[in-house]
C-alpha cells in the first residue's frame, strides 16, 4: 500500500534483528563478563550518525509504466498509485546534509520526500549535498537533467561516479552542459572487484560516511556498473539495484554481502516470466526466486538482512500483497518506500 506524503514523516526507523552468529555482519551483543547472571554487562552499539531512507523501489520506468496496458498499470492509472524508480537517500543526523543514491526521472518527488523526512527547507539551489550514481541506464541518472538551468540551476552539486561514467557525462550532451556550467561537480571513484583482485578506494561523500564501490556485471553500454557499501559508525548498508547474475564468478554475492547489516538487492523479476513477447536475455537480472534459494539459510537466521528493491512494474511481488507476505516469511522483505535504517 502506497503511503501518503504526510505518512512518510511518521515512518519509524527500521528495526533490525541482531544476529547471534559472529560472521553474519549484524551488530550484536558483546558479553564482557558474568558479574551478574541476571543482568550481564554489554557493550552498546555505536549511536547511528546517518539515516538511510528508501525513496523508490521500482525499476527504471516505475509504475505506471509507459506503454504498459496490463492490469498492473491500468489499475495504477485509475487509482493514482505511483511507484518511483529505485533510489536511496542519506541524511546526516548531526549536520542535516543530504545525499541521493541515483538521480532518477522522479528526482523531484524523491527529493521532496527526503526533505519532508529530514525537515529540510530553504535549499533552492542545493536540494541535496551530493549524488552517487551506479550506472548510465535512464532510471538511475536521467534526473540529473533537472539540475540544469532550465529547472533547479544548482551550483556545483557533487556527483560521484566511475571514471568511464564521468567521461561519458563530460563528452555527451545534454549532460556536458551541466559540467560546463558548473551545475554539477564530477568526482571520479575507483571501485574494487568482487573477485578480490582489486580493493576499492574508499571515499567520503559526507564527513564520517565511508563508501566503497564494487563493479558488478551488467549491460554497460555507456558506463560500467557499481554497487555501493555505505559504512556508518553503527551499521553498513549495501545498495545493488542492478546486476546481471550472481554466478558471474564464484563468490560474487558473498563478497557483496560481506560485513553488511542491510542489503538492498536487485529484484527486477520474480521468476523471469514477466516480459511476454520480449527476450529476457536482453535484460538479464537474477530472479528473486533464485536469490532466495542462494540465501535460504541467511533468510532463516537473519530475516530482513536482505531486502528486495528495483522491481519491474510487472513483477507480481510489487502488486500481490499475499506474495509479499510469503516472501517476507522466507526472510526477504520487499523494501517499503519511507523505511529507514540508522547506520
Amino acid at each position: 500500500m502506497l503511503l501518503s506524503r504526510r505518512a512518510f514523516a511518521a515512518v519509524p526507523t527500521l528495526l533490525l534483528i541482531p544476529c547471534l552468529l559472529a560472521g553474519a555482519g549484524f551488530i550484536g551483543l558483546s558479553w564482557t563478563g558474568i558479574q551478574d547472571a541476571a543482568r550481564p554487562e554489554v557493550t552498546p552499539s555505536p549511536t547511528p550518525r546517518f539515516e538511510v531512507v528508501v525513496l523508490g523501489r521500482a525499476q527504471d520506468g516505475g509504475l505506471p509504466h509507459l506503454g504498459c496496458e496490463r492490469s498492473c498499470c491500468v489499475n495504477a492509472r485509475k487509482s493514482g498509485r505511483l511507484e518511483t524508480p529505485a533510489c536511496l537517500g542519506v541524511r546526516d543526523l548531526e549536520t542535516d546534509r543530504l545525499l541521493l543514491l541515483e538521480a532518477t526521472p522522479r528526482i523531484e518527488h524523491q527529493v521532496g520526500l527526503l526533505h519532508e523526512i529530514a525537515g529540510a527547507s530553504g535549499r533552492p539551489r542545493r536540494p541535496v549535498d551530493g549524488i552517487l550514481l551506479t550506472h548510465a541506464h535512464i532510471g538511475h541518472y536521467a534526473g540529473l537533467i533537472q539540475l540544469g538551468r532550465e529547472v533547479a540551476s544548482t551550483k556545483a552539486t557533487p556527483v560521484w561516479a566511475t571514471s568511464r561514467f564521468c567521461e561519458y557525462l563530460r563528452t555527451n550532451g545534454p549532460w556536458s552542459q551541466l559540467v560546463e556550467l558548473e551545475q554539477i561537480a564530477l568526482n571520479e571513484i575507483t571501485p574494487g572487484t568482487t573477485d578480490g583482485e582489486t580493493e576499492p578506494t574508499s571515499f567520503e561523500p559526507l564527513p564520517g560516511l565511508r563508501v566503497d564501490a564494487f563493479t558488478v556485471p551488467h549491460r554497460d553500454e555507456f558506463s560500467d556498473t557499481v554497487a555501493y557499501k555505505l559504512y556508518g559508525p553503527s551499521k553498513t548498508v549495501l545498495f545493488c539495484p542492478d546486476v546481471d547474475r550472481w554466478d558471474a564468478h564464484e563468490g560474487l554475492l558473498e563478497k557483496l554481502l560481506e560485513g553488511v547489516d542491510v542489503a538492498y538487492v536487485d529484484a527486477t523479476f520474480y521468476d523471469g516470466r514477466e516480459l511476454p513477447g520480449r527476450n529476457i536475455l536482453e535484460v538479464p537480472h537474477p530472479p528473486m526466486i533464485r536469490t532466495m534459494e542462494l540465501l535460504e539459510a541467511m533468510g532463516r537466521e537473519t530475516p530482513g538482512r536482505v531486502r528486495f528493491i528495483h522491481l519491474n512494474h510487472t513483477n507480481p511481488a510489487l502488486n500481490d500483497l499475499d506474495l509479499q507476505d510469503e516472501i517476507r516469511g522466507r526472510g526477504f522483505p520487499v523494501a517499503e518506500v519511507g523505511e529507514r535504517v540508522g547506520i
